[in-house]
């Protein structure tokens, strides 16, 4: 098993350190996540978490964690998207933090899963009660323009959005801007209204996001498309910054996708910046990419199911072995992949039960590669939402 004091060695000094995995629900990534997380915490000064799930489903996590009532698995499944807090690593991730008490959290992405506005919506009502509540009007006039596609999910946001005709799409973006307009013109007279209008970007950038996924499935997308989860992701990060000084030592974790330092190709003929993309370009050797994958085992998958409570249900399914040309093929270790720069290496990483192609040694800073990866122990289970 890795140790995470060999990792934080090559941390260094870096601010913001990205913990990837090739898949979600397995149990070596989130327990390296968890004990990686806890060094860097005891040991080296980070006291944020920055997770990949809902900035607004965040605040229900942030609460707990400073001592608001609720049972672990409640807030695992509330407070988090994409069903990512329903794990055992994920409770005891969410166990030791309240424990701790000095560590803030935040989610990092769009709300519900990728497929509605309305939990951004509803945390900027809100916000607008306390200050403006006329306005609360204009938040009335976007949940009823989005509520033709807004779903649990972006299992079944997307082909409701397909469905719509250019005027309901374009009703609904207008309605969103007019509202992320009204914030930003009158934020000298609210005062700092940062993370009310970062609530309201979520939602514009699910708009964004879905429209995004149309375009590719009619086969419209341009060869490098907007990516407007990861660019939303990103901007999370740096409001926690401003939110917390750029000294503030931030851990994020992100799927390998999305923290990689090079575009994301999470398709053939599809391309786009991700958030790794955008922080590496902005703060260079200060934030650090570690990668995490497997050289066998088992991963996860996803299918549709309309009677889960998020749409989709998850499932075991077998690795194959590694592809020619792979990380993976190298075997398992910790290595540190900026002393390869300028070297050809592996060109391709596992991305659940697939290989993404990419030029591994520059999308990462390091990487571990675990002998074998495990699915956690609740897929399989009884579950609500697979």
């Amino acid at each position: 098993m890795p140790d995470p004091a060999k990792i934080a060695e090559l941390v260094g000094d870096a601010k913001i350190v990205a913990i990837g995995e090739n898949n979600h629900h397995v149990h070596e990534f989130g327990d390296l996540r968890n004990r990686l997380l806890q060094h860097l915490v005891e040991h080296h000064g980070f006291r944020v978490l920055a997770f990949e799930s809902g900035f607004a489903e965040g605040k229900l996590v942030e609460d707990w964690l400073k001592g608001a009532p609720g049972d672990v698995t409640d807030i695992g499944r509330d407070g988090f998207t994409f069903s990512l807090g329903e794990s055992p690593e994920a409770h005891e991730m969410l166990t030791w933090l309240r424990e701790r008490g000095d560590v803030a959290y935040y989610g990092l992405d769009v709300p519900s899963s990728a497929g509605s506005p309305v939990p951004s919506l509803d945390a900027v009502r809100a916000y607008l009660s306390t200050v403006d509540p006329e306005a609360s009007s204009l938040v009335d006039a976007a949940i009823e323009a989005t509520k033709g596609y807004a779903s649990v999910s972006s299992a079944d946001a997307p082909a409701k959005y397909a469905a719509l005709d250019a005027e309901a799409k374009d009703k609904a973006t207008a309605a969103l801007t007019r509202l992320k307009t009204h914030l930003t013109s009158l934020r000298p007279v609210y005062g700092d209204t940062a993370v009310a209008e970062h609530h309201v970007e979520g939602a514009v950038r699910v708009d964004a996001y879905l429209a995004e996924v149309a375009a590719m499935m009619s086969g419209a997308a341009p060869a490098l498309q907007s990516g407007s989860r990861d660019a939303y992701m990103a901007d999370t990060v740096r409001l926690i910054r401003r939110l917390h000084g750029d000294d503030t030592k931030i851990v994020v974790m992100l799927h390998n996708g999305h923290l990689q330092r090079v575009p994301f190709s999470p398709f053939p003929g599809l391309t786009s910046p991700s958030a790794g993309t955008h922080l590496a370009a902005e703060f260079g050797d200060d934030y650090f990419a570690l990668g995490l994958t497997a050289v066998e085992g088992e991963t996860t998958g996803l299918k549709p199911d309309a009677t889960a409570r998020l749409g989709f249900t998850v499932y075991r399914q077998e690795l194959d072995a590694p592809a020619d040309g792979s990380v993976e093929a190298e075997g398992p270790g910790l290595v540190d992949l900026r002393a390869r720069r300028g070297t050809e290496g592996p060109q391709s990483i596992r991305h659940a039960h697939l290989f993404n192609p990419v030029d591994v040694v520059e999308a990462f800073d390091a990487l571990v590669c675990f002998p074998k990866s495990t699915v956690s122990a609740h897929i399989g289970q009884d579950q609500s939402n697979g």
